[in-house]
């Protein structure tokens, strides 16, 4: 804005001599820093009120040009024209253009009449010359105000993909749970169901034991719970389903083709052949004394490295170095998979982190805690699971070692 004005100043003669004025009288060009500072002023308004600002500063230039023929104040007038165009649709957009472009006629004008014998020449070039300068500036805010809105664009599109994928993965993961928690309360039930037709016949030897009858009861009481459960258990999710909003997110290993409908810690051989057969160099390395875990644990276990496979054979690309690392402690998995390119230089990471973001939720809902960052070339992704997880309470707050940053 300064510079701006000082460049008017400049053409109203502070630096190349006195200014004529309508009348035929020559002044100093300092006669006109009172109007060069108003619109310098209105500047500072520009972000705000846009289109006003241009009108001011316009009407102020071409009023200076009228007074003194031989200044061309056009620079605070390009200022307040990139704001206008900028800012607002392409109406707006044009509509500015306009408004700037009736200055050109009357700097024009100023130019011709500083010479003193003029030629066609003189004309024609210096209304070339400002005409270009004008679309240019126009033309500079334009393309900032459609990187802008195309910015913008991308950015609402990024939140709604990144909430539609991480309400997929919540319902991924309420069926999953469904599925380990029908298969245990069924078996729960079943078995309740074949102590109480025991106990009855026991009975039959016993009948004066009062603790049968107990045993009836409580037995009976542990197959309508479980009864009630499961249906509660198929309402909750009837109600997911419902309301299901579909993955938009391609996958490159399909759950389909896990092992098992439940896949754990016993199926990761068999999930890392498919990235190898794909062109990723996998290695598996276990420590440790490996011990039975809770299904829900195996599951997320599972997704860590499947995700991670993932990542790696969209991002890094074949030929990219995997180790998946499965390290047992007392009460704790931690899993950990490292790529890197085969090149030896970073890959692409995950854009907008939607995958560990589920990875995230899904770890936490067990009671682990996950990271995710680069080390040097590599990218680590790693997974800090309880043996057994929580009965209840949040996700582990404690953070997981082994990783250089979060996503």
């Amino acid at each position: 804005m300064l510079t701006a004005g000082l460049l008017d100043l400049g053409t109203a003669g502070v630096l190349s001599g006195p200014l004529r004025t309508f009348g035929g009288m020559e002044i100093s060009g300092l006669a006109m820093a009172p109007a060069v500072l108003v619109m310098v002023a209105l500047l500072f308004v520009r972000r705000r009120y846009p289109l006003p600002v241009l009108l001011a500063t316009t009407g102020i230039s071409i009023a200076a040009m009228l007074v003194f023929t031989t200044a061309q104040p056009i620079f605070c007038v390009l200022v307040a024209l990139h704001s206008a165009a900028r800012r607002g649709n392409l109406r707006h957009s044009l509509l500015a253009l306009a408004i700037a472009l009736t200055t050109v006629p009357m700097v024009v004008l100023a130019v011709h009449r500083s010479y003193d014998d003029p030629t066609p020449l003189d004309w024609i070039f210096p209304g070339v010359f400002f005409t270009v300068v004008v679309m240019t500036a126009w033309g500079v805010a334009t393309r900032d105000r459609l990187s802008h809105e195309r910015n913008r664009d991308l950015h609402g599109e990024i939140d709604v993909r990144a909430e539609e994928a991480a309400h997929a993965e919540r319902q991924r993961i309420a069926r999953e749970l469904h599925d380990i928690v029908a298969h245990s309360v069924s078996a729960m039930m079943m078995q309740a169901a074949g102590a109480r037709a025991m106990s009855q016949s026991v009975a039959k030897d016993a009948p004066d034991d009062a603790r049968l009858d107990t045993v009836q009861r409580a037995l009976g009481t542990i197959e309508s719970t479980g009864a009630q459960s499961m249906r509660e258990l198929h309402r909750l999710l009837g109600a997911l389903r419902e309301d299901q909003i579909h993955d938009h997110l391609p996958s490159s290993l399909d759950l389909d083709h896990a092992p098992s409908a439940q896949p754990g810690l016993d199926d990761i051989d068999a999930l890392v052949e498919v990235p190898r057969s794909s062109g990723l160099i996998v290695e598996v390395h276990r420590s440790g004394h490996a011990r039975t875990v809770d299904p829900s644990v195996g599951a997320a276990a599972y997704r860590v490295v499947q995700e991670s496979l993932t990542n790696a054979l969209k991002h890094a690309g074949r030929g990219a170095l995997v180790d998946v690392y499965l390290a047992w402690q007392d009460t704790e998995l931690q899993v950990q998979v490292r790529s890197r390119a085969s090149h030896g230089m970073r890959p692409g990471t995950p854009n907008g982190g939607t995958g560990l973001r589920g990875l995230r939720e899904r770890v936490g809902l067990v009671g682990g805690s996950f990271e995710a960052g680069w080390s040097g070339e590599e990218f680590i992704n790693t997974a800090v699971l309880p043996v057994r997880p929580p009965t209840s309470g949040g996700p582990a707050e404690r953070p997981a070692p082994g990783t250089a940053g979060r996503e």
